[in-house]
């Protein structure tokens, strides 16, 4: 309830029949908000409309104040950061850790794994800049899987305000090997990949009314092994346990597979780069929040850039990691001293790599040309170049007259960017690579956007490219 908007409040008042004078017109409203996690001021929520809740439905307040998913450290350490907020609502009903676990140590299993924090909140020194924090973040992160055998990163999480001050975590993780991903859901099209497309069109071709996953799997293992076919054989396998294999009309198994792809954009399967904005809503083991303009804008007060950083710091369910720049950060200077924070004494940072300033970018749709291939005849040789492409094939960003153009080993054009599309300003493309290659149809309305096509489908190249510095 603190996101809502006024229109939001006067949809629901509306709903609720809040102004009718006959009680049998007004229905019950049951509202659950918290105050501290109000971080879209920028659009419009505010704290008001919880505040006149109360008043507005005669409602009786409830305090939900226990907390099942971090450590005792975590949650004091997160209520002091946020008691400084003017006019909140639970300024004398704390968070505390839940009951069933109020008997734990106030680190949990980390104030025994780990003999350098003992299970406190760090604040770790990051040096000057973006680089220098990438390194400090990473390199304790990593000391922290060192001590536990079972370390996932895929229940990990590095949050930052702007998306700009995660490209250095980014590139840290590129030349570590250690799996990442920004959660930036503008790139996800599993519907839309030429895997998924090659079943579903191996089932209308084959006619099959009825499949059961034995089938499903016996196609699947006979396509070129990529990220899209290692997505499609975990679905299968997820289905498997669904239907326990039992042989299912196609139709069920085509709604089921759009459903688990919508759900697939939301799992993680590496190091998670977010924004706070994003995180919301998210919880992780291992948090590491990266310093970084972590001052109002024009449009926010001081509580608003609080709460979002307290939003940041209760994502960690386990372990959490604040980063703090030599120029300082008022949140975490202003933190008094306990026993359930640690502060990190300032320790040379190991000189940073140079390649930790280069910068990943996945294009969205878009920022592609989606129309590209599609105005071309289907007897026109580029879309039997695309045909020889897959993950991983290299590729070329090329300007021409103002447009960019995406070139494969031989040279030829496989792809274009959309006008949208600009490489990151002062930088250069030094490397790209075919992230994906997804199916387009002309019912998919691609000819109001990128004019006439010639093709009832195409293919479409989704490149991933690598910027750095110009020299």
């Amino acid at each position: 309830y603190q996101d809502i908007d006024e229109a939001m409040y006067d949809l629901i008042s509306a709903l609720a029949g809040r102004t009718r004078t006959d009680e049998d017109g007004k229905i019950n409203l049951f509202a659950v908000g918290d105050d501290d996690q109000n971080i879209y001021g920028f659009k419009g929520a505010s704290v008001g409309f919880i505040r006149r809740f109360e008043a507005d439905y005669q409602a009786k307040p409830v305090y939900l104040i226990e907390n099942y998913r971090s450590t005792a450290n975590i949650i004091a350490v997160a209520n002091t950061l946020i008691s400084p907020a003017a006019e909140r609502m639970k300024a004398i009903h704390p968070i505390r850790i839940n009951k069933g676990r109020s008997k734990n140590p106030p680190g949990g299993d980390w104030q025994k794994l780990d003999v350098v924090s003992q299970g406190r909140v760090q604040i770790l020194p990051a040096g000057n800049t973006e680089i220098t924090q990438a390194m400090a973040i990473m390199t304790e992160l990593e000391r922290l899987s060192g001590c536990a055998p079972e370390w996932d990163w895929a229940k990990c999480a590095v949050i930052a305000r702007e998306w700009k001050w995660l490209n250095p975590v980014r590139c840290y993780c590129e030349w570590r090997g250690i799996p990442v991903q920004f959660a930036k859901e503008d790139s996800f099209y599993f519907w839309h990949l030429r895997e998924t497309q090659a079943l579903l069109d191996w089932l209308t071709e084959n006619k099959k009314q009825l499949v059961d996953t034995a089938q499903l799997n016996e196609f699947v293992s006979t396509q070129t092994d990529t990220p899209g076919r290692a997505m499609l054989r975990e679905a299968i396998v997820e289905y498997a346990l669904e239907t326990e294999g039992s042989e299912l009309p196609t139709e069920h198994f085509k709604d089921w597979l759009a459903e688990w792809g919508r759900e697939a954009r939301r799992k993680q399967t590496g190091l998670l780069l977010v924004s706070a904005h994003r995180a919301k809503g998210l919880e992780f083991d291992h948090v590491a929040v990266l310093d970084g303009n972590w001052k109002p804008d024009r449009n926010e007060n001081a509580d608003a850039v609080r709460r979002l950083y307290y939003v940041a710091m209760t994502r960690a369910r386990q372990t959490l990691t604040l980063a703090r720049l030599d120029k300082g950060n008022s949140l975490l200077d202003r933190l008094p001293d306990t026993p359930a924070l640690l502060r990190r004494p300032s320790s040379a940072i190991a000189i940073p790599e140079a390649r930790l300033d280069r910068q990943y970018e996945q294009p969205g749709l878009k920022e592609i040309n989606i129309g590209y291939a599609g105005r071309h005849k289907p007897t026109q040789p580029v879309h039997k170049q695309i045909a020889r492409l897959t993950h991983g094939s290299p590729l070329t960003l090329q300007a021409e007259n103002g447009a960019w153009y995406l070139l494969d080993e031989q040279g030829q054009r496989v792809g274009k960017m959309a006008s949208a599309f600009a490489p990151p300003l002062g930088m250069q493309c030094i490397e790209a690579h075919v992230s994906a290659i997804i199916v387009w149809r002309k019912k998919d309305d691609a000819d109001a956007k990128y004019g006439e096509t010639k093709c009832e489908q195409w293919e479409v190249v989704v490149p991933e490219m690598v910027f750095s510095k110009l020299s």
